[in-house]
């Protein structure tokens, strides 16, 4: 009986399932995530077509050339009137209605609602989850190994 070929195939039927179990219970959370940017890019192509308005309600005293830089930047609203102002919009907006009946100012504040945000990263989950799912079953290949090592030490010499 050959034990470490039979404990090699126990060991990739184990992984198979434990990557699988990973998948089921990863798979809504990273979906989640690549969802929510892709509404983020929905978002900021809403901002792009309203960036006049933006300028003009909120932003008039500052040159359109340092507004454009103010919005393309990670986090870009920051002063808290600009953020009270948009938080009033947003807790009156009716979402079941479809994008093309929104006002402008609830499609502004919608917009840039969603750039204050901060955006996640499914790759980096996605990293996560697969290091998991692909580095416990290495550590397990490499102790099993080990330990079949150190055991093989101690059966008897043949003679």
């Amino acid at each position: 009986m050959n034990w470490r070929r039979g404990l090699f195939r126990l060991w990739i039927v184990g992984t198979a399932l434990f990557v699988l179990a990973i998948a089921f219970v990863s798979y809504s959370e990273i979906k989640a995530e690549f969802d929510a940017v892709a509404g983020t890019r929905e978002a900021a192509s809403i901002l792009a077509t309203y960036a006049d308005r933006v300028h003009q309600r909120f932003y008039s005293d500052m040159p359109r050339e340092q507004f454009d830089k103010k919005i393309t930047t990670a986090n870009p609203i920051t002063e808290p009137e600009v953020i009270a102002q948009l938080e009033a919009i947003i807790t009156n907006i009716d979402t079941s209605r479809p994008f093309d009946e929104w006002t402008v100012d609830e499609l502004l504040a919608y917009s840039l609602h969603r750039l204050v945000e901060p955006t996640p990263n499914p790759w980096a989950t996605l990293g996560t989850w697969a290091s998991i799912a692909f580095g416990i079953p290495l550590v397990v290949l490499a102790l099993g190994a080990s330990l079949v090592w150190a055991l093989s030490g101690f059966a008897a010499k043949q003679s």
